[in-house]
């Protein structure tokens, strides 16, 4: 899996709960889950700064490459200078779950880094702050190093208790609805449904067998967005079973594999794949990154 050699940014997920959003800690049966996410990174020891000092993520080794972990999800960080933030790209940002969002969001200041907004209009593009949703409580929207961009909410349900975890993906894009559909085709997802699952601005859908996954914002300010290769979030990945068989789903669906199912056998026989959504986010697929982890 080259993007994996190239050292990924592993996030290893599983369930979350349908009535709350909660982290995804549960189901590692489940057909596919949000899998890992590559970081390029202009330097690892201030992003260790942020992710494991100050978020309270926990530091450990992939090989010769840095990993950060929050509960089962993992973050490999290639000290590589990327060509931009996470902002300005169609993957906005990565979703985080806290017991304590305000108590967080202050250390996080404390520690040099920023507040930012979710949704970036005209209007408060400069005006950083957090809020209350009546899906996940508390929230805030901070800025790490190399402008990578992450969203923190309340993490509530006892069963993902953990200080700090995974919780979803966000994209942003004028074609959000267009977006969340081309996904729900893709990744045979479910759009959400019922209260505050889809507005004028926002729309989700929900993995087979995990849930509370997939966020799309509207873009709302005048912008062109770009892909995601090269930034401080290069892409996005999800680990599958029966990789092979999916790939062969995709590509009857039109998809274009950008790098076909292959094996990696120096990584534990690994099975990857890559693609592109329309709008320019990577997304790599896994089968087997989790056994050999």
């Amino acid at each position: 899996m080259q993007y994996i050699t190239r050292v990924t940014v592993a996030l290893m997920l599983a369930a979350a709960s349908l009535a709350y959003p909660a982290a995804q800690i549960l189901n590692k049966e489940a057909p596919i889950r949000v899998g890992h996410y590559h970081l390029n990174v202009s330097s690892v020891a201030e992003h260790k700064r942020f992710w494991v000092d100050t978020l309270g993520g926990k530091p450990g080794k992939f090989g010769n490459e840095e990993t950060v972990a929050f509960g089962d999800v993992l973050l490999f960080l290639k000290e590589q200078k990327p060509t931009g933030g996470s902002r300005g790209t169609v993957l906005d940002h990565i979703g985080l779950a806290s017991p304590d969002v305000p108590a967080l969001a202050a250390k996080v200041v404390a520690a040099g880094f920023k507040r930012t907004v979710g949704r970036e209009t005209a209007a408060t593009a400069a005006q950083p702050a957090g809020g209350v949703s009546a899906v996940y409580g508390r929230f805030e929207y901070l800025l790490g190093p190399d402008d990578v961009k992450v969203e923190v909410v309340t993490a509530t349900d006892p069963k993902t208790a953990l200080p700090i975890n995974h919780h979803h993906v966000h994209w942003i894009n004028p074609q959000y609805v267009e977006m969340r559909d081309w996904y729900v085709k893709t990744l045979d997802a479910t759009p959400r449904t019922g209260a505050n699952t889809f507005t004028d601005y926002f729309a989700g859908a929900d993995l087979p067998g995990i849930g509370y996954m997939l966020n799309f914002f509207r873009l709302e300010r005048e912008a062109t967005l770009t892909g995601t290769a090269g930034r401080v979030i290069d892409h996005v990945g999800f680990e599958v079973r029966n990789l092979e068989e999916f790939c062969k789903k995709l590509e009857a669906k039109g998809i274009k594999l950008t790098q076909p199912y292959h094996r990696l056998p120096a990584l534990n026989n690994i099975a990857s794949a890559t693609f592109v959504d329309p709008w320019g986010t990577v997304i790599e697929l896994t089968e087997g990154l989790d056994k050999a982890l």
